[in-house]
């Protein structure tokens, strides 16, 4: 956050209506709450000294962005397994949860996986769990064990990506596994072979057979829709494969076949303010129980965007090594294709669009 956007979003806030929402506005953003937003914050509010009003509307604010600061990725104290004894108290307990759960999604986009994030996961699936051992509500209609063992299932699957995130194979694969079990439990086979298969190619990648990963990888492409991200993620891993195998120029071919079937499938690369008007869909359908398109889903827009940025870091990779003549050029677009992903500004682009939905999610809060 630089000088000038630190002073905008405090006058931004400030200029809200309802303090109990903008309050929640900056719990929302405190992912973007940085050193030089309190630097500044610190100005205007010595800047402000003659004007009482905004002196103390400053101090506020300070004491609220030092609070969401201190407490947006703390890890939940412990998991929330006294469940109570009504029907009542139970539903309520599940929609905490389920709240819990759309607070990490947050946390998805902007944060990379630490010690807190895996205790969150790790309590929030106690939780689940606690409420399935407990039984079905004693009257219909307050919530169904089905519904709770969908949702233990993707805390699960949450749970195996982030340890994957982090390179803990062990821990991933074990949760893969526990997912698959819980979707066969909820009915959906489907999503427990996903997981399975998740497993299988992570094992093989550790044994780096490199030619039985890559004849799995063409019969699994058979059998994937060709429009879908996994098909596409498939076709992106083969080409890693090839790359690690030391043939580049398979690999360079597989890799921009992918780019190109993302491009004419319309699964083009998310914009920060495409990702934030997803996740805002996606949040607001989890709330009311709606379903809406795959495609619309914040994890599968993420997903493209991965998909993406990888295709731009294997061909960077295969570039530097083929160094043919306008090679290295090549590698170095890519690079930068790669690295203006992880600059401030697709942030920036998420926040302002958020800001301009905030109408619409500030609903979740009510």
């Amino acid at each position: 956050m630089t000088s000038e956007q630190a002073r905008l979003f405090a006058d931004y806030i400030l200029g809200m209506p309802d303090r109990d929402g903008a309050a929640r506005y900056v719990q929302f953003s405190a992912f973007r709450l940085d050193d030089t937003f309190f630097a500044e914050l610190g100005k205007m509010i010595r800047e402000a000294r003659k004007d009482k009003d905004r002196k103390g509307s400053l101090e506020w604010l300070q004491s609220v962005a030092s609070q969401a600061t201190g407490k947006a990725y703390e890890a939940f104290q412990a998991p929330a397994v006294a469940v109570p004894e009504s029907d009542y108290g139970r539903a309520k307990m599940m929609l905490e949860l389920d709240g819990r759960v759309r607070a990490m999604m947050m946390r998805t986009w902007f944060n990379p996986v630490n010690d807190s994030v895996i205790t969150d996961w790790k309590n929030i699936i106690a939780g689940y769990r606690a409420l399935i051992q407990a039984g079905p509500p004693k009257v219909a209609g307050y919530y169904d064990l089905e519904t709770l063992r969908h949702s233990l299932a993707q805390a699960l699957q949450s749970l195996a990506r982030a340890y994957e995130s982090i390179h803990d194979s062990e821990n991933s694969h074990d949760y893969f596994m526990q997912a698959a079990k819980a979707y066969e439990e909820s009915g959906e086979p489907g999503e427990a072979a996903k997981c399975r298969q998740i497993t299988g190619e992570n094992r093989m990648t550790q044994e780096a057979d490199f030619d039985g990963q890559i004849r799995t990888a063409l019969e699994e492409l058979e059998h994937l829709d060709r429009k879908s991200p996994d098909y596409f993620s498939r076709l992106i891993g083969l080409g890693e494969l090839q790359a690690q195998a030391g043939d580049d120029f398979a690999a360079e071919k597989t890799l921009l076949r992918a780019e190109a079937g993302l491009k004419a499938s319309g699964l083009d690369n998310p914009s920060g303010g495409d990702l934030a008007q997803s996740l805002v869909c996606t949040l607001l359908a989890i709330d009311s129980g709606k379903s809406i398109s795959p495609t619309a889903m914040i994890d599968n827009r993420l997903q493209v965007r991965g998909l993406h940025r990888r295709i731009h870091l294997g061909l960077a990779d295969v570039y530097q090594r083929l160094n043919r003549k306008g090679d290295a050029k090549k590698a170095k677009e890519r690079l930068v294709l790669a690295e203006d992903m992880d600059r401030s500004s697709a942030d920036d682009d998420f926040s302002n669009t958020m800001r301009g939905l905030s109408g619409e999610w500030e609903k979740l809060f009510r």
